[in-house]
C-alpha cells in the first residue's frame, strides 16, 4: 500500500515537473517581450502625493496638471506610521499604512490640486498619503507587421505578447481578435486609428490601449519595435524599439505544424496540412454547416459566452458574425449545425449553462441577411447531432438530472407545425445498471442489415458497440476520447462528514466530457472518426487528466466491425473539437482539428486555441 502511495506521489511530482518545464524554457527565451511589458508597465506607474495643507473637510494635495490626475478621480487616504525593516537583513522596507477611507480630487491646477475627504470619521492631517487605486488596463495586440527577409511566425509573436501582458497583474488581453476585426472592417494599420473607427471598435470591445508591434532590421540586427496607442481618440502613448534574437522563426511554426509522429510512416498519412488559425482563448467546440442555403459551409465555434461565424478560404477563417450572451453567467458547452426544420439552412444548436440548469437554444440565419434569430430559446436540455450512414442528420437531445447532468433517455428532436418537439426515444439497449448519455455516442447500421448497432465510449473511454438487444459486439484494448473538462450541471457542492465535525467540501457526479464520433464515407470506403487525447501517465491518474498531446483516430469500418488504419499527426494539448466534411463528387475530404494547449499548473494561465486544415485525400 505505501509503495502505490509513494509510486502515485512520484507519478504526480513526475507530471507537474513535465507541464512546468516548458514554462521555464518560454521565460529564458522572451526577454525582449519582458522588456517591453516593463516600458509599457513605467507608463502607467500607481499615482501617489501628500496632503500639503487641511481645511475642515477641504484638503490641498501636491499632485498637479501634468500628471495623470484629473476633477472626480478618487485616491486612497492612507497614514503613514513607523518605519519597517527586514528581520534579516535589516534594510527598510516601508512604512506602516493605515487606510482611512477615499478623497475626491475636485480641481487641478498648475502646481497643487483640491480635494476632499469622503470618510466624514476621518480626520486628515499634513503628512498624509494618497495613491491611485489598483487599476487594470485592457490591451488590444494588433497583426505584426514584417518587414525583414528572416521568416517570422507572425502569429506565435501576437500569442507570446498577448500571453506577457495577460501575466501581468494590472494588464489584460480580452478575447478579442482585433486582426480579424480589422479584416472584416477592410481596414489597415492607419485607418484602423482613426475616430470612426475607433468609435466602431467601442461598440466590440472596451479596451484602453492597441499594441501596433512591428519586426524589421538594422544594419543586419532584428529589430521589435512597437507602438502603443490610446483606443479611445488614437493618440500615441509611447514608441521604441527593442533589439532582439530570439523572436519566433516561421520553421518552428512549420514545427508545430507536423508535431510528433506517430508510429505511421509519414508517407502513409493522408491527411495534407492547409494551414492554422490560433485564439487566444478557449474554443469549447466547432461544427460546420450550410447557414444561408447556398450551398457553401460556414464555420461556427463557440467560447463560454460568444457564438462566432467564419468563412473558410485556404485554411485561413475570416469573422462573417458573432453572437454574444452574459460572460460570466452562460457558459456554453456544446454546439451542434444542421438542417432540423428542412428549410435548406442549417440551424445552429447550442448548449448553454446556466448555473444548476440549462437554457440552451437554436439559431437560425435570416434570408438574405446576416443576422441570426433565436427560433428556440431557454430550453433545458442538452443537444448533440449525429450523422449515421446513409441518413439526415439526428438532432438528439436528453435532460438534466437532480443532483446530477444527466437523467433520462435520449430523444430525438423533430420539427412539426413550426416548432421543434421531442420525438420518440432513441432505441438504445436496454442493459440492466447502464446509463447512455448522448455525448461520446452515435448510431449506424454497421453490418448492412438495416439495423443502427449504438457505438459509444465507455467511462473507461474504450469503444464498444451495442446491437439492439444489448449484446457487446466490440470492445476496444485502447482508450480513446480522455476529454480533461467536467460537466456539472445540475451537480451541488455538498458538505461531507458534518457528524464528525468536518468541513470539507466535495463535488460529486459531475462527469467528463465526450467528445463526438463521427462516422465518414470517403471514396468507396467507411470510417468513423473518434477524438485521441494522449494523457500523462497513460491514464492511471484518474482524478488528474494530464492532456500531453492529441490527435484523432481514423478506423475503417467492415461488417466484422472496426480495423485500426492511421491516426493524425499529435498536436499540442487537449482536442477539443473535430469535423470532416467530405467534398462533393467524390474528392476527398476537409478534416478541422480545434486543440486547446492549457497550462496544467496555473489554472489562471490564458489558453491557445488552434484550428488547423487538413485535406484527407482518397487512397
Amino acid at each position: 500500500m505505501q509503495k502505490q502511495s509513494f509510486l502515485k506521489i512520484f507519478l504526480i511530482a513526475i507530471i507537474s515537473f513535465a507541464a512546468f518545464l516548458p514554462g521555464l524554457v518560454f521565460a529564458q527565451s522572451d526577454a525582449t517581450l519582458d522588456r517591453i511589458v516593463s516600458q509599457i508597465e513605467s507608463l502607467y506607474p500607481p499615482l501617489e502625493g501628500y496632503v500639503i495643507a487641511v481645511e475642515g473637510n477641504g484638503l490641498t494635495l501636491d499632485l498637479k496638471r501634468g500628471m495623470a490626475v484629473k476633477k472626480g478621480d478618487r485616491l486612497k487616504l492612507i497614514r503613514y506610521g513607523r518605519e519597517l525593516f527586514h528581520p534579516v537583513t535589516k534594510k527598510k522596507v516601508g512604512r506602516k499604512e493605515t487606510d482611512l477611507g477615499e478623497v475626491e480630487i475636485l480641481e487641478v491646477r498648475k502646481d497643487f490640486s483640491h480635494a476632499r475627504s469622503l470618510n466624514p470619521t476621518a480626520l486628515p492631517k499634513e503628512g498624509d498619503g494618497v495613491r491611485s487605486p489598483f487599476q487594470k488596463l485592457t490591451f488590444l495586440v494588433a497583426p505584426p507587421n514584417i518587414k525583414t527577409r528572416k521568416k517570422i511566425d507572425a502569429d506565435r509573436l501576437r500569442l507570446n505578447l498577448e500571453k506577457k501582458l495577460n501575466r501581468h497583474p494590472r494588464f489584460e488581453v480580452p478575447a478579442f481578435d482585433f486582426g480579424l476585426w480589422m479584416i472584416d472592417e477592410k481596414l489597415n494599420e492607419t485607418s484602423a486609428l482613426k475616430s470612426k473607427s475607433l468609435r466602431r471598435l467601442k461598440r466590440k470591445v472596451n479596451a484602453d490601449l492597441i499594441l501596433i508591434p512591428n519586426v524589421h532590421t538594422i544594419k543586419g540586427k532584428m529589430v521589435l519595435s512597437y507602438k502603443l496607442v490610446s483606443s479611445k481618440d488614437g493618440s500615441l502613448q509611447k514608441q521604441a524599439q527593442v533589439l532582439s534574437d530570439d523572436l519566433p522563426a516561421a520553421k518552428a511554426r512549420r514545427e508545430t505544424r507536423r508535431g510528433t509522429q506517430t508510429s505511421f510512416d509519414a508517407k502513409n498519412q493522408p491527411f495534407k496540412f492547409i494551414d492554422k488559425n490560433q485564439f487566444p482563448y478557449e474554443i469549447v467546440d466547432f461544427d460546420a454547416g450550410d447557414l444561408n442555403g447556398d450551398g457553401k459551409n460556414e464555420y461556427v465555434l463557440i467560447d463560454r459566452y460568444r457564438v462566432m461565424v467564419y468563412k473558410l478560404k485556404k485554411g485561413k477563417l475570416r469573422k462573417i458574425g458573432q453572437l454574444r450572451k452574459r460572460k460570466g453567467v452562460d457558459r456554453f458547452l456544446g454546439v451542434d449545425v444542421g438542417d432540423i426544420n428542412g428549410n435548406g439552412r442549417d440551424e445552429i444548436f447550442v448548449t448553454n449553462q446556466v448555473g444548476d440548469k440549462l437554457e440552451s437554444f437554436a439559431l437560425e440565419r435570416q434570408p438574405g441577411g446576416k443576422n441570426f434569430k433565436h427560433v428556440w430559446k431557454d430550453v433545458n436540455l442538452y443537444f448533440r447531432i449525429i450523422r449515421p450512414f446513409g441518413a439526415k442528420p439526428t438532432l438528439l437531445s436528453q435532460s438534466t438530472g437532480f443532483e446530477a447532468p444527466f437523467h433520462g433517455s435520449i430523444k430525438k428532436v423533430l420539427y412539426k407545425k413550426r416548432r421543434y418537439i421531442l420525438g420518440s426515444k432513441l432505441n438504445t439497449p436496454d442493459i440492466y445498471g447502464k446509463f447512455f448519455s448522448l455525448y461520446g455516442l452515435t448510431q449506424t447500421d454497421l453490418s448492412g442489415n438495416k439495423i443502427k448497432d449504438t457505438i459509444i465510449l465507455d467511462d473507461k473511454y474504450h469503444l464498444r458497440v451495442y446491437s439492439p438487444e444489448g449484446r457487446v459486439i466490440v470492445k476496444s484494448d485502447e482508450y480513446y476520447g480522455h476529454d480533461p473538462r467536467f460537466i456539472d450541471v445540475g451537480v451541488v457542492e455538498e458538505f461531507g462528514g458534518l457528524a464528525s465535525g468536518s468541513s470539507n467540501i466535495t463535488r460529486a457526479k459531475a462527469v467528463r466530457y465526450k467528445s463526438r464520433l463521427q462516422f465518414v464515407k470517403n471514396g468507396s470506403r467507411r470510417f468513423l472518426v473518434l477524438p485521441k487525447n494522449y494523457v500523462a501517465g497513460n491514464g492511471m491518474l484518474d482524478q488528474m487528466v494530464i492532456v500531453e498531446n492529441s490527435g484523432l483516430a481514423i478506423l475503417g469500418v467492415n461488417r466484422e466491425g472496426f480495423e485500426r488504419l492511421f491516426e493524425s499527426h499529435k498536436q499540442k494539448g487537449y482536442l477539443g473539437a473535430f469535423r470532416v466534411v467530405p467534398r462533393k463528387g467524390n474528392a476527398g475530404a476537409d478534416v478541422f482539428i480545434v486543440t486547446i494547449d492549457k497550462d496544467y499548473v496555473s489554472e489562471t494561465s490564458p489558453m491557445t486555441s488552434t484550428f488547423s486544415t487538413y485535406f484527407w485525400e482518397l487512397e
